[in-house]
């Protein structure tokens, strides 16, 4: 079989040359060669191509073996290295073979050149991907995959570094955590081929626009660190900061599309004296966090920050643990016809005495666990012990129905793909006749997701499950979009019903909302009654039922029973 090899040869006599080439040929290899007699021939050759070996001669009138041997080695190439000489002595062969020589033969015997060679080639190509696999493994240990950036153990590393020479020849640095404001949505909006390329674009920008002794990272799926050193001041970190948001806001071209985005930005600095980049890092994602708050945000990190995410963490722990052991409970507000004064209906709501805090609000517990994903357990949980409550209820209710229990969607359950499922299974095993199910979406939450909510909802509708809008008039829908969407009744936000006796605005407000509501053929539920004149003018405004303090505050499942036994003086007002 034809084979073709490209041979280098230091050799001063061409007709030693020459029967090299001929073992070759012999063996069916086909031989592109080059004859070098020193130094700079040599170098020039390595230079101009590349060679599958070199043969080389021991001793040559300007040149020798084991220079030939380390020009080899100084242009950082590992090729198969065979000393062919008329004589060498065995103390030189080995000085020959510690110095990097892979084999070395004598002129008048060459019948062991084409195995030495291959048996080289072999050992060659051995080691040529034992180095790519390494240099594969550094890759992937140390390098984003899609943007080709450092990871965060190679950030990590180089911040460490840095730390260090601060130490010991103190600098200002800064580093810089960067998050991409409402990435799932360009994600999920253009796709996933778009979104990465949209994420190598970020990258190729702060790149091209940081300083060489900077460094850059890609430490989450749309999150990026800098590490911004041998800085003058704070006011230079201060200004290097809104830089980045400057250069940021350019519109991306991906494609055919334009994409607008904004980072929200944690920072610190040297200052905190940590001695662990890990600290460094931990620091600035938690300013990262408080600057997300407001998108597009920068927050410079300060102790307190540390402190308050310390008690997070904690609470987050202690909340699952309460939702795994059942530890919350959950109390009922009780939902009024305005013109019978008959009890229609209950709210559930989620309560949480904490065995150190005592109660725990839910307005700082519900964020929470909706940040985790500690609402989709705990949605279950709700869902299933509203439903178990219905079934307890049964008889003790039956005088007063047709009731119904309504329990609130979180925007993360709302997009969970067996949520349908799940409903109507503990529905069937739970439910009857007498107390219905009803489900609550924030306004805000099922605009977000208008496309999947308003088709999950849909299927539950079609179930026999009734839709209350909540929270009607905060969110960022137009009231024309509301005949599009599957609910039966709109909640106006206690917000309004509070202000409309001393603001005409809102009092306008909550009578628009009441009057498109019964066009389309909608109930009307009024949060956060609390006096009777305000119950009197939703009256007025013919509104069907209202919710509040006015006629009962949340009260847990042993005193509902109770207290709708002993209602008969609202009945007996009207």
């Amino acid at each position: 079989m034809n084979k073709e090899i490209r041979v280098l040869i230091v050799e001063d006599n061409p007709d030693d040359a020459e029967l090299i080439l001929l073992e070759l040929e012999l063996n069916g290899y086909t031989v592109f060669w080059e004859r070098v007699e020193n130094r700079h021939e040599m170098s020039a050759a390595l230079d101009r191509q590349t060679w599958d070996i070199i043969f080389a001669d021991y001793s040559l009138p300007e040149f020798n073996a084991l220079a030939a041997l380390s020009l080899m080695q100084e242009k950082n190439l590992d090729l198969p290295f065979i000393i062919v000489s008329g004589s060498i002595g065995e103390e030189t062969a080995v000085a020959a073979m510690r110095a990097g020589a892979h084999d070395y033969l004598l002129k008048n015997s060459l019948s062991r050149l084409v195995p030495a060679a291959e048996r080289e080639w072999r050992e060659a190509q051995v080691r040529r991907e034992r180095k790519q696999a390494l240099q594969d493994i550094q890759i992937l240990a140390f390098y984003d995959k899609l943007t080709g950036l450092p990871n965060r153990t190679l950030f990590l590393e180089d911040l460490q570094n840095c730390i260090n020479e601060h130490k010991q020849n103190p600098n200002f640095f800064g580093i810089l955590f960067l998050d991409i404001d409402r990435y799932k949505s360009v994600k999920y909006g253009f796709g996933h081929i778009k979104g990465n390329q949209f994420l190598i674009k970020v990258a190729q920008r702060l790149a091209d626009w940081m300083q060489p002794s900077d460094r850059l990272a890609r430490v989450g799926e749309d999150a990026f660190c800098l590490l911004l050193k041998n800085l003058e001041n704070l006011d230079e970190l201060r200004e290097k900061v809104a830089q980045i948001h400057q250069i940021l806001r350019i519109p991306f071209q991906v494609d055919k599309s334009l994409i607008y985005s904004s980072v929200s930005i944690g920072v610190v600095d040297c200052r905190m004296d940590y001695n662990q980049a890990e600290e460094f890092l931990r620091a600035a994602d938690t300013a990262t966090y408080n600057a997300k708050k407001q998108v597009g945000n920068t927050i410079f990190f300060n102790s307190q920050m540390q402190t308050e995410e310390l008690e997070r963490l904690r609470l987050e722990a202690d909340l699952q643990q309460a939702i795994q052991e059942q530890e919350l409970h959950l109390n009922f507000q009780p939902i009024i016809s305005l013109t019978t004064n008959k009890i229609v209906s209950f709210e559930a709501l989620v309560r949480w005495h904490h065995h150190e805090r005592g109660w725990i609000s839910p307005g700082e517990f519900i964020p929470l666990a909706e940040q985790t994903g500690l609402i989709i357990p705990l949605g279950e949980w709700v869902l299933i012990e509203v439903c178990r409550q219905m079934k307890l209820w049964e008889k003790e209710l039956a005088n007063y129905w047709p009731l119904s229990i309504a329990v609130n969607l979180s925007g993360l359950q709302l997009i969970q793909p067996n949520l349908v499922t799940f409903i109507e299974q503990i529905c069937q095993y739970y439910c009857s006749n007498i107390i219905y199910l009803k489900l609550e979406v924030t306004e805000s939450v099922l605009m977000k997701n208008a496309e999947l909510a308003i088709e999950t909802l849909t299927k539950l509708r079609n179930y026999g499950i009734e839709i209350c809008i909540d929270d009607f008039g905060t969110g960022y829908s137009s009231l024309a979009y509301l005949h599009l969407l599957p609910i039966d009744t709109v909640k106006i936000d206690r917000s309004f019903i509070n202000q409309m006796i001393e603001n005409e605005k809102n009092l306008d407000i909550v009578e628009t909302i009441i009057s498109l509501a019964h066009r389309l053929d909608l109930n009307v539920v009024a949060e956060g009654v609390e006096t009777e004149l305000q119950r009197d003018i939703l009256r007025s405004l013919n509104c069907e039922y209202g919710q509040g303090y006015f006629f009962s505050k949340p009260l847990p499942p042993k005193e509902i029973v109770n207290w709708i036994h002993n209602m008969n003086y609202l009945e007996e007002s009207v």
